[in-house]
Formats: C-alpha cells, sequence, structure tokens
C-alpha cells in the first residue's frame, strides 16, 4: 500500500490543499525583510552607510555586552558598494531554501538559520581576537554562513536532485556541495577564490564564516538535530525541579510536529518515498500514528 492510500495523508491533504509554491514561507519573509534593510540603508544610510556599519559585528564587540546583538544582525546586513553579494545570497537561499523549509518546517529553518548567523559571526570575531592585530581587526557582515548552512542542508536532502551550477551547468546537488566546501578551504588556506560571500569592511571574504554554516550542517543533519523539540524539553527539566509533574497540552509544539508531518509528505508527493532518511521515516511514522489517534 503507497503511502497516498493511508487515511491520514488523504485527510491532510485535503484539509491542506496541496502545497501552493505562492504562500509565504519563512524563507520568502527573511528574504523580504533581509531586502527592506538593504532598501532603507540606501536611502537613510548616507555615504558612510551607518545602517550598515552599525549593523556589522567585529571583535571588538567581544568585549562589549551591550553590542552582542550585531553578532546578529550582521546576517541582515550586506556589502553597501554593490548588489552582487545581496543579490547571491538571497537566490541562493530563496531557490534552495523553500525545500529546505518543506522538510523540516518554518519555524525551525528560522531557529536553524538564526543560529547559523550568530555562530559564524562569533566564530569569525574570536578568530580575529585571537589571532590578528588589533589594528587589522574588520568588521563582518552577510548573510552567507547561514545560507550556506541551509544550502548544505539542500544537498543533504537531495543529493542527487539537478542544479544549475553558474545558472547554466546542470549537475546533482552533491556535487555542489563538494565545490561549495573545497573552494571555501581554499579560500581559507589564502587561494584566491571568487566567492561572493560574507565579507568584512574591506570586502575580503569570510571563509570562516561559510566553513562554519557547513560544519554546522553537517551536525544538524549527521545528529538529526530539532531545536524546536530540544529548547521545550531543557525548559520542562528546570521546571519540573519546582513544580509538581502535571501532562499539559502544548499546542505549539504540536504545530511543529504537525508542520514536519506535512513537509515530509510533500517530500514523498515529489520525490517518492525512496528520498527519506530513516530519521524522517520514523518522524512520519510518528505522525501517522498520531493522526491515526486523532481522528478516532
Amino acid at each position: 500500500m503507497g503511502i497516498q492510500d493511508r487515511q491520514y495523508y488523504r485527510d491532510e491533504e485535503e484539509s491542506r490543499g496541496g502545497f501552493q509554491a505562492g504562500n509565504s514561507t519563512m524563507i520568502t519573509k527573511i528574504v523580504a525583510v533581509t531586502v527592506a534593510i538593504y532598501i532603507l540603508d540606501m536611502f537613510i544610510g548616507g555615504r558612510d552607510h551607518w545602517l550598515m556599519r552599525d549593523m556589522a559585528s567585529g571583535p571588538q564587540d567581544l568585549m562589549r555586552p551591550l553590542y552582542w546583538w550585531r553578532y546578529l544582525t550582521s546576517g541582515f546586513a550586506h556589502d553597501p558598494s554593490g548588489y552582487q553579494h545581496i543579490l547571491y545570497n538571497m537566490l541562493s537561499l530563496w531557490f534552495l531554501g523553500r525545500s529546505v523549509e518543506a522538510v523540516y518546517g518554518s519555524k525551525e529553518i528560522l531557529r536553524f538559520y538564526l543560529i547559523a548567523i550568530v555562530l559564524g559571526s562569533v566564530t569569525q570575531a574570536v578568530r580575529q581576537y585571537a589571532m590578528v592585530p588589533e589594528a587589522e581587526w574588520a568588521r563582518c557582515l552577510g548573510a552567507s554562513g547561514a545560507v550556506v548552512g541551509v544550502v548544505m542542508l539542500f544537498v543533504f536532502n537531495f543529493p542527487k536532485q539537478t542544479l544549475l551550477l553558474f545558472m547554466v551547468i546542470p549537475v546533482p546537488a552533491w556535487l555542489v556541495g563538494v565545490l561549495l566546501i573545497g573552494m571555501n578551504l581554499l579560500g581559507a588556506t589564502g587561494v584566491e577564490v571568487a566567492l561572493p560571500g560574507s565579507r568584512d569592511k574591506i570586502g575580503r571574504v569570510a571563509y570562516d564564516v561559510h566553513l562554519v554554516g557547513v560544519v554546522f550542517a553537517i551536525v544538524y543533519f549527521k545528529f538529526k538535530l530539532n531545536f524546536g523539540r530540544m529548547l521545550p524539553h531543557r525548559f520542562s527539566d528546570l521546571t519540573s525541579t519546582i513544580k509538581p509533574k502535571l501532562r499539559v497540552h502544548d499546542p505549539d509544539g504540536y504545530a511543529d510536529i504537525d508542520a514536519e508531518g506535512d513537509a515530509l509528505l510533500e517530500k514523498v508527493n515529489q520525490y517518492g518515498i525512496e528520498s527519506l532518511s530513516p530519521r524522517e521515516r520514523k518522524i512520519l511514522e510518528d505522525y501517522s500514528r498520531r493522526m491515526r489517534q486523532k481522528h478516532r
């Protein structure tokens, strides 16, 4: 019996009417906010682009806790001297991120994206603080550490999917992942590689930020992380020490699980049951069981 023959699949597909490409996804919102900030800086940033400058992060902020927010906002700031920086990042996020969101859900992809931004910008700041003379410290801005992480999640989930390298050459996604890692490793060792990624204030590509995105995606995928499940569990452990144990219905938690189940059903619909990893199969089985109980 195929998955489309199962009752819970029909119920869910009828209720949500199938995936609509025009729906406002979390990736769409991230792109919209990032582009809006870039345009806003064009109007109010002046010649020195103070908005982008103040959103950028650097090693000098490590010792100033009141400025730690910059390690997040730097991911929404881009090089104001040209459009290529933001264009490359947002196109990559738009074309590949929506499929990744369909696998992990809108809330989880947002968590992954924001954490990847912070990890990349903090790592870059710490590296400079430890290895670069203070006179040569540079501020970093750009989303590509997080974007690279999302691209790698696409590669891991859809390795045989055909992508257009440089918008022209059809290649499997796994090859894009290999090239992405290889070019950033070369760049990190001092070999000049033309990658329009995260940049510091003098235009250098922050290869270390890209590699943080790669490593983060590898760890996230290999260890089957889910921040939406991890955070409530930690909070429940804390509160259980001061409160009697009660069974609490958590609709938000179920909403995340339902969103992930819906995304996996859509993945099966597009690419077949063989496209699911063992982790995804287990999630879909659990989701199926809950749907059957729900409709009894």
